[in-house]
């Protein structure tokens, strides 16, 4: 991949104003008038069905264009763009009810009209928190606020409430939001997060972070990105989004669409049925240590309360060079070692070495309050241990799975993981220490992590007195120390994490006990491994090839998309794409959307009697598109055989007639459940998800090199409903591809154009 630094000084200046719309509902210009909530609701009347089923279909995507002088329109409507949030809309459709809330937390009815407002924390910018509207839900209003943060929304006549025990899983069941739209620019600049330059940044809008995406609980989300990249594509995945019958809008090029061409747009479309926290970040090769990444947030309800207007923005941990991945990967090719990042960075600031920094990245609390924190890994290749020095952590909510309260001092997170936290603010902050500041740790994992010198973990700051927001030079650097606590590579511990609403898993529709041996692509057990592969006369699409490579997989070889021909639009052709084995497809049964698939994800001990895979003990943070996954069990102990210390490993538990509800080692009965865990070093999970959402979903780890070496596989899921789901966005794809392909066979567009083969050098994911 080719490195570019294109540094372009004109940064273009959008209007902020405090009110913005995502939908296209119309409104007159009398004055906004705030109606009184009915919290008497007669309850004697039978509930009837939700008012909002099938009643707000978005319609066709129509595509945000922007003109030579930088205007944007929506078809022939001239849009302006909140700079901060990247969100674009029509002022005139929000001359009454605003978008925002100016500061202050409220919900009210408006023309029958329910909208909820959010809290949001004033130290988080421009305007205050959403307003989210439900324009097609004129019998309900908000139920959602700092003495009730489990409910949503309730029925203004029945009493009926859509709230943290509804099923997020079923559309029908889910508020019927606005529509929000966001407008992403790709660009190349140096950038200097810790006060150091990295030359070849590639980042959204012109920041980094990216713009923070926020929307509500059923909104609709579209997102044009514009790629401005000199010799990369470029495509965005929504982490966690469960993307339900729209898995052509995941973001995964060479399997769900083929790259954004520089100069080019694509406009993503999908539903928030879940809430939480996640971000988006590109997933062309390694694009995102470089930069391309940003915070996403759907507010929904919450499994415990906190304060008005205390809830603030994600905090992003990541590890960080000065040097490109770019620059990375090829030593790393060479060497087969991974290379050692340099520093931590906490919402894309930090400090490092000699010279004018940045101010650690600091969070102002009040006094006896109840914050919530939200914490995201965007690392791509340490799991941090969090924590706040002398404040205890109240966990409410894992990746997108609202679950039962607990209390730690400290929380792991892996590569890819988000949790919700309530901080509660100290009564007496100035007793604890004397000057009411204490350190935010981001302390990188034993064994899962990999520096060149010990980094500074205190990378942020919580205070008490506000009067330091306007004289941060007053402010004194904390001196409180942490507790103890543990830092050894792991998930959290697996009984605390309960989700609220249970699940019960059934027993796999995949797994057949008179086979034991299924073809390769009706597998359910899959080894992580290094394997030598490419080379001369190899026959392999693997680049370099000039020998043999260790490369990391978990199927057949290790992966390897063709960013030309994604497998979206090869099903037709599906029996020669599962012949290549660099594809690593996995088809599943076409079942009911009720069944259960059942997948085992193991990690050798030592070397595999087989001898196929080189042993490489390490932890892998594996993170599965498309669904949350049930976590039937995660062990550290070996699956196999070790005839050297003549052990036997607990696969032979999990024989195929025995992996099954049935059997004592697995917990069926509302196992922890997310979109990605930690395989352990040396162990294995097995996870299960629903048979309930057609397309071609990546599972793959999330460390960014070990992705680009091959550490993934795609599993095509109940392909025979896939066609008509995409059929309304088939054009659009192909229309991207054709151009896609015009401009990759230029070869002058190539990083390398005297050698037009090695472009893709690397796993293209």
């Amino acid at each position: 991949m080719k490195l570019a630094s294109v540094w372009t000084s004109v940064v273009q200046v959008f209007n902020v104003l405090t009110f913005s719309s995502p939908s296209d509902e119309s409104h007159s210009t009398a004055a906004q008038i705030p109606l009184a909530l009915d919290l008497d609701p007669d309850t004697t009347t039978p509930p009837p069905p939700p008012s909002f089923i099938h009643s707000s279909d978005p319609g066709p995507i129509i595509a945000v264009t922007q003109d030579a002088s930088g205007n944007f329109y929506h078809g022939s409507r001239r849009l302006v763009q909140e700079y901060h949030s990247g969100m674009v809309y029509d002022p005139n459709d929000y001359l009454e009810v605003p978008l925002r809330t100016n500061g202050k937390e409220g919900s009210f009815v408006y023309k029958d009209d329910p909208f909820v407002g959010v809290p949001k924390n004033p130290q988080e910018g421009v305007g205050g928190g959403l307003h989210c509207h439900y324009p097609n839900m004129t019998e309900w209003e908000s139920c959602y606020g700092p003495k009730n943060r489990t409910c949503w929304l309730r029925h203004r006549q029945t009493g009926r409430t859509i709230d943290i025990d509804t099923d997020y899983e079923d559309p029908k069941e889910v508020p019927a939001g606005s529509i929000r739209r966001y407008h992403l620019e790709v660009s190349e600049q140096p950038i200097a997060p810790d006060g150091t330059t990295m030359e070849h940044g590639k980042v959204f809008n012109r920041m980094y972070p990216g713009p923070w995406i926020e929307a509500c609980w059923g909104d609709w989300i579209e997102v044009t990105v514009k790629n401005n990249l000199r010799w990369n594509g470029t495509s965005v995945h929504w982490h966690g989004i469960r993307q339900f019958e729209s898995f052509q809008h995941d973001g995964v090029n060479g399997i769900t669409e083929c790259p954004i061409a520089p100069g080019d747009s694509f406009t993503y479309r999908f539903r928030a049925l879940q809430y939480g926290s996640a971000w988006y970040h590109s997933h062309y090769s390694l694009q995102y240590g470089d930069g391309l990444l940003g915070p996403m947030t759907i507010y929904g309800p919450s499994t415990a309360n906190f304060d008005d207007d205390e809830a603030f923005r994600p905090i992003l941990l990541t590890d960080w060079n000065h040097r490109s991945v770019f620059e990375d990967w090829p030593i790393m090719m060479a060497s087969g070692r991974a290379p050692s990042m340099t520093n931590i960075l906490m919402n894309g600031t930090g400090q490092f070495g000699w010279g004018p920094k940045p101010d650690k990245y600091t969070v102002f609390l009040d006094e006896g309050n109840a914050h919530m924190l939200i914490l995201v890994n965007t690392a791509v290749d340490t799991t941090f241990v969090f924590s706040i020095d002398h404040h205890i952590l109240e966990v409410i909510e894992m990746d997108f799975v609202p679950i039962k309260p607990y209390n730690t001092t400290n929380i792991k997170i892996g590569i890819g993981q988000r949790y919700h936290v309530i901080v509660h603010g100290l009564h007496e902050p100035y007793k604890e220490e004397r000057y009411g500041n204490y350190w935010m740790r981001a302390v990188p994992a034993r064994k899962c992590s990999k520096f060149a010198f010990g980094p500074d973990e205190q990378m942020g700051i919580v205070r008490y007195n506000q009067t330091l927001a306007d004289h941060p030079d007053d402010a004194s650097d904390p001196i409180s120390e942490p507790p103890l606590y543990d830092i050894n590579c792991a998930d959290e511990p697996y009984d605390k994490l309960v989700p609220h609403r249970p699940w019960t898993v059934g027993n796999p529709a995949n797994i057949h006990t008179g086979v034991a041996t299924p073809n390769h692509n009706e597998s359910y057990i899959f080894k992580v491994g290094m394997v030598k592969s490419g080379g001369p006369g190899s026959n392999t699409p693997y680049i370099p090839d000039d020998k043999e490579y260790s490369r990391w997989a978990m199927h057949m070889a290790p992966f390897r998309i063709n960013f030309s021909d994604p497998t979206l639009l090869g099903l037709d052709r599906l029996n020669d794409l599962i012949d290549r084995p660099y594809l690593d497809i996995v088809t599943l049964p076409d079942v009911d959307e009720d069944q259960w698939i059942w997948l085992v994800i193991t990690a050798p001990a030592n070397i595999p009697a087989d001898g196929g895979r080189i042993f490489f003990p390490a932890a892998h943070p594996m993170h599965l598109h498309g669904h949350d996954f049930a976590l039937l069990r995660q062990s550290s102990n070996n699956w196999f055989d070790d005839a050297e210390r003549n052990t036997t490993g607990e696969g032979a538990w999990f024989t195929p007639k025995n992996l099954n509800c049935q059997n004592e080692h697995i917990k069926c009965k509302n196992p922890p459940r997310r979109d990605v865990v930690l395989l352990p070093a040396s162990g294995y999970v097995i996870i299960a998800f629903k048979a309930d959402n057609p397309g071609a979903w990546i599972f793959h780890c999330h460390i960014a090199f070990h992705a680009s070496s091959g550490l993934a596989m795609q599993i095509i899921e109940n392909k025979d409903k896939i066609p008509a789901i995409m059929e309304k966005d088939r054009g659009v794809i192909n229309q991207a591809c054709d151009r896609w392909r015009e401009w990759h066979g230029n070869k002058n567009n190539h990083w390398d154009f005297h050698n037009p083969d090695h472009f893709q050098d690397d796993s293209g994911v």
